[in-house]
């Protein structure tokens, strides 16, 4: 199994495994980081590394009057987010846009709330990314939450600390069996 194919771009057979796995597991950590972003009816909200979609089909109807818009690499993700959330793309509540979190094709304070759960650390370079976050973040109450499993080898301290350096502020942090979810505002 390759680690890029399964999880970081997901394709082919191992990305379909990925897939499947990801399908199974993480829904306690999924939820807590959904939690934790305290979202307003009228949120627009970004998930990046949005996977087979699970996230998205939580958030979508916890913003009626907002908008969800989720960034992914992988044209495989796409195909099995879109299948799982048919409905919300056809009413427009939900967008899925190709690209990475270094590189992200949105303009500046687009988003309320972004959200990403165990893909941080894959992010090519997290400090960059972070600015990215900022600068489509709408203004100091908009929040980011993170999330990492315990196998995904993430560090909470590491995040911590390169929220610091990018300017955020951490309001919140939890830790668990599950993982850890930390959510941090615009200092």
């Amino acid at each position: 199994m390759n680690i890029f194919d399964t999880f970081v771009v997901p394709r082919g057979a191992d990305g379909e495994r990925g897939a499947d796995l990801m399908e199974r597991s993480g829904s306690t950590l999924r939820e807590l980081a959904v939690a934790a972003l305290e979202l307003h009816d009228a949120a627009r909200v970004l998930e990046i590394g949005f996977g087979p979609g699970l996230a998205l089909e939580a958030l979508i109807p916890l913003v009626p009057r907002g908008r969800v818009t989720g960034l992914d690499p992988s044209p495989l993700m796409h195909r099995r987010a879109r299948a799982r959330n048919e409905d919300a793309l056809r009413g427009g509540c939900l967008e899925l846009v190709v690209g990475e979190a270094n590189q992200m094709p949105f303009a500046a304070a687009s988003f309320d709330a972004v959200l990403a759960i165990d893909n941080a650390h894959f992010w090519v370079d997290r400090p960059a990314a972070l600015q990215q976050i900022r600068h489509v973040m709408d203004g100091d109450s908009a929040s980011l939450v993170l999330a990492l499993s315990p196998q995904s080898g993430g560090s909470a301290r590491a995040i911590s600390r390169d929220l610091a350096r990018a300017a955020f502020e951490v309001n919140y942090q939890m830790e668990s069996s599950d993982g850890f979810v930390v959510r941090a505002t615009v200092a």
